[in-house]
């Protein structure tokens, strides 16, 4: 390794996502996964990752979140990477937080392919490779949207792509939540749809939609069946939720994920500045962003 080579860094914006759709079935398979139909598109909301090669692996988090060990996506993305092509994962990973943890928008699943991919650019490798794809389904469900980041259709345990969609660049999007840090566990998400399962939405209606480019048939499609979940494990949640959702502006609304973020396809971006603004007025975690078409970028 050269002098200039331990010089490098390279940092990553990690955008965060949404579901357009989200089908939890009934069951779980031999790895312990529920079988998922997931819809999601990239937002242009982002946490920042830097990656510079080190005398031996580290993750720091700031905000600190709690996890900067072997429990943290970035260092088990590290050692996956490193493991499957045979080289010591030494480097040092700064994660810049702005994307709350247990909202449903997929932060850390953004941030560890942020990592692969520096570490793919740090090592000569094709971020496409199979073997790549490989790692990032070995981290998380949501991990391999990141690599495209193209609005699509994924099945398996949500982590499998079928499709891919390039019909909603730009689409306007209000992002809530409940202020603070109230969060919902996704274990415990799982665990209570798993006492009292929730049926699946109509997933060839939105799929349908997105084919033929038609918003309206979307917005009327959408569908979240953990949203009810998170709904009845916070409170906090279900009323932004419900806030959101009588928001003048707001074509469709949905918890995204397990929760606890919600947001609103909005018809225009004026309109999305104004409910974030209005709901950061009434307690309200609020944010104006929009539909982008990749995943972690370099900068």
């Amino acid at each position: 390794m050269t002098d200039d080579t331990q010089l490098m860094q390279l940092s990553y914006r990690a955008p965060a996502k949404i579901n357009l759709y989200l089908g939890v079935h009934e069951g779980r398979d031999a790895r312990g996964y529920h079988k998922v139909d997931s819809v999601m598109a990239a937002i242009d909301f982002w946490d920042t990752v830097t990656v510079a090669p080190a005398r031996e692996l580290s993750v720091t988090c700031m905000p600190d979140v709690g996890c900067a060990d072997s429990s943290n996506t970035c260092w088990r993305a590290a050692v996956a990477i490193g493991k499957a092509f045979g080289f010591e994962p030494a480097y040092s990973i700064y994660v810049h937080k702005h994307i709350p943890s247990q909202a449903g928008l997929g932060g850390s699943s953004s941030d560890a392919v942020a990592t692969i991919l520096a570490l793919c650019e740090f090592n000569h490798l094709d971020p496409t490779a199979k073997k790549v794809v490989e790692v990032a389904r070995s981290i998380g469900a949501d991990v391999p949207f990141f690599l495209r980041g193209i609005p699509c259709y994924l099945d398996g345990a949500g982590d499998t792509l079928r499709e891919e969609f390039a019909a909603l660049d730009g689409m306007p999007v209000a992002l809530v939540r409940p202020a603070g840090s109230v969060g919902v566990s996704t274990p415990e998400a799982y665990a209570a749809f798993d006492d009292a399962p929730v049926p699946v939405g109509d997933l060839q209606a939105v799929l349908a939609a997105l084919r033929a480019n038609k918003r309206d048939a979307l917005c009327a499609s959408m569908a979240n069946n953990l949203g009810p979940i998170a709904c009845q494990l916070s409170s906090e949640v279900a009323h932004s939720a419900q806030w959101l959702k009588e928001q003048k502006g707001v074509l469709a609304t949905l918890v995204t994920g397990s929760g606890s973020s919600s947001f609103a396809l909005c018809e225009s971006h004026e309109a999305a500045h104004r409910i974030a603004q209005d709901a950061q007025a009434c307690g309200l975690d609020g944010l104006a962003t929009r539909i982008i078409n990749h995943g972690p970028q370099r900068i």
